[in-house]
């Protein structure tokens, strides 16, 4: 006879994250435990027209009935609007699941999109949400993203994102069974517990990895459903297993494999001097839940851990917005005064890209007159004013083109130089012959849809030039000036078609001003990786793709790979190691998930390949292999408790491993090698900081450049145990200063070698 059923995972993790979350964040959860409304199936793609068509079932994981009145279904689109997906009771499929607003524990009900579109997403996927309201803020009970029904074959037509067991986050396509149980029917059988698990370091300072041999659906036999994995400082057993934390505060646990198959799961970002217990339980599909595991406990492998913080300054700003030198108002001077002074949360930056043709209102004299006011508005340290051109019309796609010294069009008398509408590839050559002067020639796909800019059709001048693509957009005719309004999202699709036909690029978050409100109609903001406030350093982060998207107007995001990053594109012989920091100088505000997204250029979209959830941190190793000469693509989407999301510009890695591995840290197995740098950046001057835990008969410091050519040589003998400092006085071998830029302070002891990035400032 099997165990009595108990919470699902999602239940304990929305408890736990609920304990975490401030009382006045957007994000709310039931207060009574008992109540847990879920998403359980997703039917984007039936059969036929997808107008009406469309299904959506909600299921009560609790132990309470729960009167949902009022309440609402949402997507990435209309989350941040007033406007609904589906209604409730509204937009109860009646017909095909009976019942009434209020919903039973264990009583499922199925929604229908109101029949005027279809909102759920084919291609690229999409978010969708049970809201307990229908006005802003939304007060979020649930979120399921699922991926782009084209990635599995056939295309799923008719199939489900479904979750096995109900009311559980092991999401897959499977068969539909709306209004009907996810699992079998009379199974009382659980799974056996696990008493194999095992627990030692890894192969990184902070990792954990822990092996076992996967139970069965009914005892040893069949296939189970999910891992609840947990972990403490102390030992874990029955009694205190619901009370410690979860798995997913560190990384998502892994579906089960068939019975008897050897598991392994690496735990990443654990501090490497403390040590940690864990235990799992398993459950079928019912959910059946099987009793809790052995709890072994292991150190991370010493050391440091990767940094993700590469010393880069952040800078706000906002790359796309429009006065009356188009179908804007004021002029682009006005625009600039108000971005740096008056708007609610002031500027860093502000791009002015009025439209470039005749029917908006472009004339050559305004164009030069555009520049000249942004290079007069200029203030190298304290503001950045940026002119440039929207380029093209909706029925193709807009391209923002920053700073170009002419005006390229079609209209007759209204260009410098011409180029027909919609001959995108003639653009991107045109712009890059004619680049501004002194700065890096860059362009940005403003608000894409599906066929834009020929399709994304890819040419070499294409790569070259468009370096951004906008992730939110809007509200284009916004009148708030007090950040209240937020833009408009679900660019996902279209920028993953992009990354995986080949173009590099970045994504923005665009307010796309059409009025006085410069800057603060919303929080949306692009933010840029730079190493100063001057318009050449805020050009160089962009044409290097060090820039992220957000709806929160300062939250700071570091993100490192091997060392790298986010916009650059390098070489490594084997799994990349990723870090995370998101900090937000808000009071009370925090992070909900953090997701990592992996594609493969030339191969697939991307899709959600880790995450974790209710920390501001994450570490993870990619551990998957690839054919020689693979280039992945991996960035982030990080949503914040009230609900506010940022997208990362990706790292690009050609994985071939003939190669060495790529300058950063390398493992270090007997973690007896660390390295800090301080003050980082500098502006002349750092201290670096190591520690030996045994005698070394050499040790050598040295300072490289990016180009891997040596600096400095700044030690090079034997040393005791211990902590050592040695400072560069960012003077090279010759005696001179080095220029500002990015070096590298490495250390190496023979066999164990540890690297620092450091940012030179001048």
């Amino acid at each position: 006879m099997g165990q009595p059923s108990r919470f699902c995972a999602s239940t304990r993790l929305l408890l736990l994250l609920a304990a975490f979350t401030p009382a006045f964040a957007v994000v709310v959860f039931p207060t009574s435990t008992g109540a847990q409304i879920l998403i359980n199936e997703i039917l984007p793609n039936p059969t036929g027209n997808d107008v009406g068509t469309e299904r959506l079932e909600i299921y009560n994981a609790g132990t309470e009935a729960v009167d949902m009145t009022g309440w609402a279904i949402d997507d990435a689109a209309t989350i941040d609007q007033a406007a609904v997906r589906c209604r409730i009771p509204e937009d109860f499929d009646t017909a095909m699941c009976p019942g009434g607003v209020v919903i039973g524990p264990g009583e499922f009900r199925v929604l229908k999109g109101q029949s005027t579109a279809a909102w759920l997403n084919n291609s690229g996927g999409d978010d969708v949400y049970v809201v307990a309201n229908r006005v802003l803020p939304a007060i979020v009970i649930d979120k399921v993203t699922y991926p782009g029904t084209e990635l599995s074959p056939g295309g799923r037509v008719d199939s489900v994102w479904a979750a096995i067991p109900n009311g559980s986050r092991n999401f897959d396509w499977r068969t539909q069974t709306l209004c009907a149980t996810n699992g079998s029917l009379g199974d009382v059988v659980a799974p056996d517990a696990v008493t194999d698990l095992t627990a030692a370091a890894g192969g990184f300072p902070g990792e954990i990895r822990l092996t076992w041999t996967a139970p069965g659906d009914d005892g040893a036999s069949g296939t189970a459903s999910a891992y609840l994995i947990r972990v403490s400082h102390d030992p874990i057993a029955a009694g205190n297993f619901d009370a410690v934390a979860p798995i997913e505060r560190w990384i998502n646990a892994p579906l089960p494999q068939a019975g008897a198959t050897p598991e392994t799961l690496f735990v990443f970002g654990l501090d490497p001097d403390s040590t940690y217990y864990f235990a799992l339980e398993t459950q079928d599909e019912v959910p059946n839940t099987s009793g809790v595991s052995n709890s072994p406990s292991s150190a991370p492998l010493a050391g440091s851990r990767l940094d993700p913080d590469l010393g880069f300054p952040v800078y706000f700003g906002n790359l796309h917005s429009h006065t009356a030198y188009s179908d804007g108002v004021q002029t682009p001077a006005d625009a600039y005064d108000y971005a740096r002074y008056t708007a609610q949360t002031p500027l860093d930056f502000l791009a002015v890209t009025d439209h470039n043709h005749v029917s908006a209102g472009m004339s050559l004299p305004y164009y030069a007159q555009g520049l000249a006011q942004a290079a007069a508005a200029n203030s190298d340290g304290a503001f950045v004013a940026i002119y440039g051109q929207e380029w093209g019309l909706a029925s193709h796609g807009h391209v923002i083109i920053l700073e170009a010294p002419v005006l390229f069009g079609w209209d007759v008398g209204n260009y410098d130089v011409f180029v027909a509408e919609g001959d995108y590839a003639s653009l991107y050559t045109a712009a890059l012959a004619h680049p501004p002067s002194g700065y890096p020639a860059i362009a940005l796909w403003c608000h894409p849809a599906s066929g834009d800019f020929d399709g994304f059709a890819v040419t070499t001048d294409g790569r070259a030039l468009v370096h951004l693509m906008c992730m939110v957009n809007g509200p284009a005719q916004s009148a708030a000036t007090d950040e209240s309004d937020v833009g408009n999202t679900g660019f996902d699709g279209e920028f993953q078609d992009a990354l995986r036909m080949g173009y590099r690029v970045s994504p923005t978050g665009d307010q796309d001003n059409h009025l006085a409100t410069w800057g603060a109609s919303s929080e949306s903001r692009t933010a840029v990786l730079a190493a100063a406030k001057t318009k050449s350093a805020i050009f160089e982060a962009l044409a290097g793709r060090r820039n992220y998207a957000t709806q929160d107007h300062n939250v700071h995001v570091a993100f490192s790979a091997d060392g790298h990053a986010m916009g650059e594109a390098f070489t490594s012989a084997q799994g990349i190691r990723i870090a995370v920091e998101v900090t937000d100088p808000d009071p009370g505000d925090a992070v909900a998930e953090i997701d990592v997204y992996r594609g493969v250029t030339g191969a697939s979209n991307a899709t959600r390949v880790a995450w974790n959830a209710g920390s501001s941190t994450l570490q993870w190793r990619e551990l998957q292999t690839f054919d020689q000469g693979t280039e992945a693509h991996y960035y982030l989407r990080i949503r914040m408790a009230d609900n506010q999301n940022v997208w990362t510009g990706p790292i690009y890695v050609t994985y071939d491993p003939s190669q060495p591995v790529a300058v950063g840290d390398r493992p270090s197995p007997t973690g007896r090698l660390t390295l800090a740098a301080s003050p980082n950046p500098t502006a002349g001057r750092v201290s670096a900081v190591f520690a030996l835990t045994r005698a070394e008969a050499r040790v050598t410091l040295a300072v490289y450049d990016p180009s891997g050519r040596r600096v400095r040589t700044l030690l090079d003998g034997s040393l005791e145990a211990g902590e050592h400092r040695v400072t560069w006085d960012g003077l090279a071998e010759s005696g001179t200063p080095v220029p500002a830029g990015l070096f590298f302070l490495k250390l190496e002891t023979g066999d164990v070698s540890v690297a620092r990035k450091v940012l030179m400032l001048k």
